[in-house]
């Protein structure tokens, strides 16, 4: 039974301590967007965009076509999560990457390229002013 239901997935300082660890860290990047992104396009919208960069993405890394991308935010964060885990860190590392990637392309062609990389300034550093994840160029 998960009693997690519903809830959103770990905050960066939870998901040391979880059993997810790698795929955990991975998934950050993802809250901060979604965080900046459904007051703007909600979370349908979100999820719609996931699911658009999931299929372009899944061809490449074939774990990634086992990710539900037809969910509340909060369980497509944990259904990537488990992917990620199930793929190994290795691979999660890269299918994370292109996904991320995909998703980024995709926004840029929907709002412009200054507006995404202004969400993705916002995300990369968070609301403590750190860095988080990859340095984009």
């Amino acid at each position: 039974m998960n009693h997690n239901h519903g809830q959103r997935p770990l905050s960066p300082g939870e998901a040391h301590t979880s059993k997810d660890g790698g795929a955990a860290l991975l998934v950050q990047p993802w809250l901060r967007l979604s965080d900046q992104l459904t007051p703007l396009i909600g979370e349908s919208g979100f999820c719609a965009l996931f699911g658009r960069a999931l299929r372009l993405s899944a061809p490449r890394f074939e774990g990634l076509s086992t990710c539900d991308s037809a969910r509340p935010v909060a369980d497509l964060f944990t259904s990537l999560t488990r992917t990620l885990n199930e793929i190994g860190l290795e691979h999660a590392e890269a299918a994370n990457g292109a996904l991320l990637e995909t998703f980024t392309t995709l926004l840029g062609t929907l709002i412009g390229e200054a507006l995404t990389k202004q969400l993705l300034h916002v995300a990369q550093v968070g609301g403590d002013g750190q860095t988080h994840g990859q340095e984009r160029k």
